[in-house]
């Protein structure tokens, strides 16, 4: 159950977050490196490797959980977050990347135009590598402001 009069979530909300986010993050990098590193040399060449798809079915299933997870925090979080001055600059910050990351995601799956895709696929992967740091700075600071009484 959330916490309804602070922003602290629910410990199943921090197990589905971190747990989705973490599923996010090691398929994301798990595709990169297999894309650009793990080609195969097939009977007309270079191939890629038959693990890459598995990596996007497995980063689109977790998807699903990580955007339940984020719906969550509309309910609270987001909402009570918004009183702690001192937590506005992570949580703007991580919020921001999270909706260009849904964006993003989005514009891959569904664009046509090889230049939107390419250009909005460098996006994707280079903020999804750095989403954990973002999290991280947000998690710390509210500990961080928790501990202080603010």
């Amino acid at each position: 159950m959330p916490h309804r009069r602070t922003a602290r979530l629910a410990r199943w909300q921090i197990r589905l977050l971190v747990g989705s986010g973490g599923a996010l993050w090691l398929t994301g990098a798990a595709w990169l490196v297999l894309h650009y590193f793990g080609q195969v040399e097939g009977e007309f060449g270079p191939e890629a490797s038959p693990l890459e798809p598995w990596m996007l079915k497995l980063h689109g299933a977790a998807v699903i959980a990580a955007l339940l997870g984020l719906g969550s925090l509309f309910v609270v979080h987001i909402g009570k977050g918004w009183t702690h001055r001192g937590q506005r600059p992570a949580g703007l910050a991580l919020s921001a990347a999270t909706i260009v990351l849904i964006l993003s995601g989005w514009l891959l799956y569904y664009a046509g135009g090889e230049g939107l895709r390419s250009w909005s696929g460098t996006v994707h992967w280079a903020l999804g590598l750095a989403a954990p740091a973002l999290f991280v700075w947000h998690y710390i600071n509210g500990q961080r402001l928790r501990a202080r009484g603010g």
